[in-house]
């Protein structure tokens, strides 16, 4: 940085001192070192992806020296853990309520939902077992208010790990295939319906496959949350079958 001088003239300033026997001002280090907070680092990690990210990535898009992390996390993982326990200490999941566990179970499925469609590759990092605190804490809340409302401890783990699941690995396909994470496997919504062709005969059976293969190319381009939508209310009415409370 410049610091100008009363005169306004640096370079004469610097030639009067010269000629007077002063010494010229100590030059000053430009800018200061980089001050980042645990918050920032786990924010940026949210905003980069956190099935993608590296040390050093993140380092980088933060301008500082990737050692720098090293003073808040561990490891990579340790900071994945810490920025979806930032992700989900943010998100309001749904109270016990009046209403049922029907639309209790349904909020919860959105509101999980909204966090993993926030912040892209967190269902991805589910998916692969990457549990945190935070995570197993809201889901025992979740569980807790299950019982509140007359469900067995058991089935009020076995509903939400069903929910759980559904939106999980929903989320994490839908990101993949819309390319919002990258996959190696996973091909985009355009590949997967040109892939998926119908029979070129006109056999009676043949004609039924193409009606489905029909239908699977429809679904493929259906809008993710409806699609969600539409398991979601199948599931909620197996759980009313099975093992909600009579």
């Amino acid at each position: 940085m410049l610091f100008v001088t009363r005169s306004g003239d640096l370079e004469a300033d610097l030639s009067a001192s010269e000629s007077k026997g002063e010494a010229p001002p100590a030059k000053r280090k430009r800018g200061r070192p980089a001050i980042v907070t645990g918050e920032q680092i786990c924010e940026t990690a949210l905003e980069m992806g956190v099935a993608t990210i590296t040390m050093t990535s993140v380092a980088s898009q933060l301008g500082v020296n990737h050692a720098t992390l090293y003073r808040y996390v561990t490891s990579r993982d340790d900071l994945v853990r810490q920025a979806i326990d930032l992700a989900v200490s943010r998100t309001d999941f749904p109270e016990p309520s009046d209403d049922g566990w029907q639309d209790f179970l349904y909020k919860t499925a959105n509101a999980l939902c909204g966090l993993l469609d926030q912040y892209p590759g967190i269902a991805t990092e589910l998916a692969g077992g990457t549990f945190t605190h935070q995570v197993l804490h809201r889901g025992a809340e979740m569980m807790a208010g299950l019982v509140q409302m007359g469900f067995t401890p058991t089935n009020a783990v076995l509903a939400m790990d069903l929910i759980t699941d559904l939106v999980v690995d929903h989320v994490r396909k839908s990101e993949q295939l819309d390319g919002r994470v990258p996959s190696q496997s996973m091909p985009s919504r355009d590949e997967l319906a040109k892939e998926w062709t119908g029979p070129t005969d006109t056999s009676e059976e043949e004609a039924s496959l193409g009606d489905i293969i029909a239908a699977g190319r429809a679904a493929i381009g259906i809008e993710p949350h409806e699609w969600l939508d539409n398991k979601l209310r199948i599931l909620l009415a197996g759980i009313g079958a099975e093992i909600a409370p009579r």
